[in-house]
């Protein structure tokens, strides 16, 4: 009888509880941390490219007439953004003239840079607008998640090379000369 009354009061011990309680807990609050933090330097990126891309919009409104280049209007994006890693290559502009008659856009596809092995460079169209041109200027930046595969970072929409996409885009009219 003694024996099973040592088994019923070992049974009834409660020296485990808090070891269950930190196992089921912990790691609920890691993946809610750990996706709060993707979530945030995702924000961070995506605020620092369309100010970038904002401020170097302003330039070409106001520099009608001049010709410029997809890697110019990527330099300046690029040095205006700040906080972009390897922002030289991993961004893709373009910019298109929208015709006024019939406000065609172009694709709501952004073309990226595919950081694949076997992907060659996508092309992207840059047309300088004339006076009161209607102009779009789209980029696309490709960055590893911080997490890939662990909270918000493994749901997140990924290339083939396993990047996510921030894309920023406007619309703005050629100041005339």
């Amino acid at each position: 009888m003694r024996n099973m009354f040592k088994f019923w009061h070992r049974a009834k011990a409660e020296d485990g509880n808090a070891s269950v309680e930190f196992v089921i807990v912990v790691p609920v609050f890691l993946l809610l941390f750990v996706s709060i933090f993707e979530l945030g330097m995702a924000t961070i990126r995506t605020t620092m490219l369309e100010h970038g891309m904002d401020m170097t919009m302003r330039d070409i409104r106001l520099s009608t007439g001049q010709t410029i280049s997809h890697d110019q209007i990527r330099d300046r994006i690029c040095d205006r953004a700040g906080l972009l890693k390897n922002c030289h290559d991993s961004l893709l502009v373009e910019m298109v003239r929208i015709d006024r008659v019939t406000f065609d856009l172009p694709p709501i596809r952004a073309t990226c840079i595919d950081k694949s092995p076997e992907a060659a460079l996508p092309v992207t169209t840059i047309t300088n607008g004339g006076d009161s041109d209607l102009m779009f200027l789209r980029a696309c930046f490709v960055v590893d998640p911080l997490y890939p595969t662990f909270g918000l970072g493994a749901m997140l929409k990924k290339d083939p090379a396993g990047n996510m996409q921030i894309v920023a885009s406007s619309i703005f009219a050629q100041e005339p000369k």
